[in-house]
């Protein structure tokens, strides 16, 4: 291409490209895609072309053949080899499996589903996703499986619920609000470390509680394995046939699929948390009277020193 600037960064000469090459070492987690946009401002007018094309279309960057590159970047093929050189790349085909291995994960990222376009169609998407993520955890979660849970929950002298992330710790505090109104005893733990160390101390009348949208966490199953170990039961809130499901006693398993928009929340925590007042409601029913008495106690206390509106729900 006439008049092209071939040089990698803006000032720096094609024989000076060696000093400023990456090396292996230098990708976070052999991310590529981070590299391209972390070097963007330095590039040179061509090359940011390039940079710009596979992060905006990194399919197609893939796709294309090098003759049908040219034309479509509109440098020439000299310049591509410069700048897969540049960061630190073999050459053309290296970079392209590089781009490969980045979209494994990132491709929603870099090409999301067209956003609403109006505000209500932003509320409109929220909930539509809640509702069908509650419907399909009330058509997919196994009865037996969640009567087995109640029956544990009942009968346990100490509760504890694990869990980490940012939906699951929020859901184990949730059980914690849940079922202490019960009368049940339940101590509630995000952190690992301290995970295991309560499970080191359980009891055969215990039961462990934790949720993961994962499934996979390490930890997590590890700690469920240690307190099944000493005796305790365990019941997980988590996704089916995955490791942390097989790991336990109980696996409460709402079958709710993920979107692939990330610009949104997860409709999986309505799913997940459906399933949570499922398992308290249900050892609520099977605790009478005696979870009625707590409650009452609870809602005594409310409007004697808070709000004598005995309509209001119970100071949740």
């Amino acid at each position: 291409m006439q008049g092209e600037d071939d040089t990698g960064l803006s000032g720096t000469q094609d024989g000076e490209l060696g000093s400023a090459q990456a090396t292996a070492a230098d990708y976070p987690a052999n991310d590529i895609l981070a590299v391209i946009v972390d070097r963007a401002p330095q590039l040179s007018r061509s090359h940011r072309r390039i940079a710009e094309a596979i992060l905006g279309y990194p399919r197609l960057f893939v796709e294309k053949p090098v003759e049908e590159l040219v034309p479509w970047l509109g440098v020439s093929a000299p310049t591509i080899t410069r700048f897969a050189r540049l960061l630190g790349c073999e050459g053309l085909r290296d970079l392209k499996l590089k781009v490969m291995g980045s979209m494994r994960i990132g491709l929603p990222y870099l090409e999301p589903p067209t956003p609403p376009a109006t505000l209500a169609e932003v509320s409109e998407r929220v909930v539509m996703r809640a509702q069908d993520a509650i419907l399909r955890a009330q058509q997919t979660i196994d009865l037996g499986a969640l009567q087995r849970a109640i029956d544990m929950i009942g009968r346990s002298q100490m509760i504890y619920a694990f869990g980490s992330g940012g939906v699951s710790s929020w859901l184990v505090e949730e059980a914690h609000n849940r079922l202490f109104r019960l009368g049940l005893r339940v101590s509630t733990s995000s952190d690992h470390q301290m995970q295991m160390m309560l499970a080191a101390t359980v009891g055969r009348d215990d039961v462990i509680l934790c949720s993961s949208l994962s499934g996979t966490n390490p930890e997590l199953i590890r700690t469920v394995k240690i307190a099944a170990s000493y005796g305790a039961g365990t019941i997980a809130l988590t996704v089916p046939r995955s490791p942390l499901a097989a790991a336990v006693d109980v696996a409460l398993t709402p079958d709710v699929a993920d979107v692939l928009d990330v610009r949104g929340p997860t409709p999986m925590r309505y799913g997940f948390l459906a399933v949570l007042d499922m398992l308290a409601y249900g050892a609520a029913v099977s605790a009478r009277p005696a979870a009625l008495e707590k409650l009452r106690r609870i809602k005594q206390q409310f409007t004697t020193y808070r709000d004598a509106d005995t309509t209001k729900s119970l100071s949740d």
